[in-house]
């Protein structure tokens, strides 16, 4: 059976756990002084010797420099140490340890000898001394024993411990994230990558050797990619093919309607309706083919330099004289000098859409304002086309997917328009394959503002 992630991050823990563990073993024998070190600092003539010193030292140079000498005895032996008189005060004023130091040092000053107590912390010693046969003392040291002796050891020995744990723990937990978060972010691309319309990508030969669930979601992920990829494909294919073939039926259905006239038929209103709706199917045909060569992946537009003033004033002028006759009006707002690269009649194309799209669902009585500027903020350049109309909107909802194919807002509204939802689809196909960006917000105080943005 292949491990799976689960055992292998579950071995991973438990591999970081033991090597943090070893770290801070070695660290602490690298770092705390010797058990025999210790215990030498710690005998009973190093001891006696202490104590002698110690009151020497108060007899030259009272309890001051008795004090600085116990702190740097702690300070090098890691030994806390007090000298104290028979009544049991420290003659150096140094803070007298707990409850134990006492009764060990009264056991001391009894006996005469060294006395000893320890508990699971620390362990006590006291030594009493006699100075002239009438004066006693008694030196009285603690030190840490067990896991507490760490806490006593030197910032600079704690420190380096720290720094192994982490070090450690770094090492390991990079490797497993690495592990981890490696095919994910493989994923991620390719996801990305697809959500962006790319059905060709693939991630299996990127994913090494790896035998795991990862390398699973990656074998998932591409027959899915295939998947999608045969559906789209066949779906294009689909409408390319009932385009054609509807092509053939409706060129007899002209022919047929042009015949009947010659023939001086009564009922010429039935004949006009019929032109109509064959010149609306025929127009149907054309998007839709159109629609089918964008989507192709094989459309490639010429590049050609383009006077985009030109077109937006052919456009204007052709929208306007139309226009007038529905009780409307088309105007330049605004214009400037550019040429881009690109496809005369694709570009024209795109900007006739929507400014017709924009003459369609304009308020009687109402202007179509039409504009086009240099985006002197954008980064590379653009060049922006702009059309405002002053009918009802969009609803906000509904703007993300205006630009799908044959997405209608209102079924109502666009048959009475004569839209059937392709328009706006083939402009936005056409200005991706030119590099560029469509965009439509609804403007205030009413209306729908559509902006395409070119490089240039």
């Amino acid at each position: 059976m292949v491990p799976g992630v689960f055992l292998k991050i579950l071995l991973w823990f438990w591999t970081s756990l033991v090597l943090v563990a070893l770290a801070l073993e070695l660290a602490i024998t690298a770092t705390t002084t010797p058990v025999e070190v210790r215990v030498s600092r710690f005998s009973e003539s190093v001891l006696t010797s202490h104590a002698h010193e110690a009151v020497a030292i108060l007899d030259r140079g009272g309890p001051r420099k008795l004090a600085r000498f116990l702190d740097e005895l702690e300070r090098t032996t890691r030994i806390h140490a007090v000298l104290l008189d028979p009544d049991g005060y420290d003659v150096s004023g140094r803070t007298v340890p707990p409850k134990p130091v006492a009764m060990v040092a009264a056991r001391a000053l009894a006996s005469g000898q060294t006395e000893m107590e320890a508990d699971g912390h620390t362990a006590v010693k006291a030594r009493a001394v006699a100075v002239s046969g009438e004066r006693r003392y008694v030196l009285v040291a603690a030190v840490p024993i067990g896991l507490m002796r760490l806490l006593h050891d030197g910032l600079y020995a704690q420190g380096l411990r720290l720094l192994a744990v982490l070090l450690t723990a770094a090492a390991a937990c990079y490797g497993l994230a690495r592990y981890v978060v490696r095919p994910l972010a493989t994923l991620r691309a390719a996801t990305r990558a697809l959500a962006k319309g790319d059905l060709s990508v693939r991630v299996g030969s990127t994913m090494g050797r790896r035998t795991d669930e990862f390398m699973e979601l990656g074998r998932d992920f591409d027959r899915m990619a295939e998947r999608l990829d045969a559906l789209v494909t066949a779906e294009r294919r689909l409408l390319r093919d009932i385009s054609h073939e509807l092509r053939s039926p409706l060129a007899r259905l002209n022919v047929a309607l042009g015949l009947a006239r010659q023939q001086g038929s009564e009922d010429q209103a039935v004949l006009d309706r019929i032109e109509r709706e064959a010149e609306r199917l025929n127009a149907l045909i054309a998007q839709l083919l159109m629609l089918a060569w964008l989507e192709s992946g094989t459309a490639a537009p010429a590049r050609k330099p383009v006077d985009l003033a030109d077109i937006v004033r052919e456009v204007a002028e052709d929208a306007a004289f139309e226009a007038k006759s529905r009780g409307r009006e088309v105007d330049i707002a605004e214009t400037c000098d550019a040429v881009v690269l690109g496809d005369p009649e694709l570009l024209h194309s795109a900007v006739e859409n929507v400014v017709r799209n924009a003459v369609r669902h304009t308020r009687e009585g109402t202007v179509v304002a039409v504009g086009m500027r240099h985006d002197a903020h954008a980064v590379p350049a653009r060049i922006r086309i702009w059309v405002r109309d002053h009918g009802g909107g969009v609803p906000d909802a509904a703007l993300p997917y205006i630009f799908q194919p044959f997405y209608r807002v209102g079924d109502a509204r666009d048959r009475g328009t004569g839209g059937v939802g392709l328009g706006l689809t083939i402009v936005h196909r056409t200005i991706q394959l030119h590099g560029g960006t469509v965009s439509a917000v609804n403007a205030p105080g009413g209306g729908l503002l559509v902006e395409l943005g070119l490089p240039g």
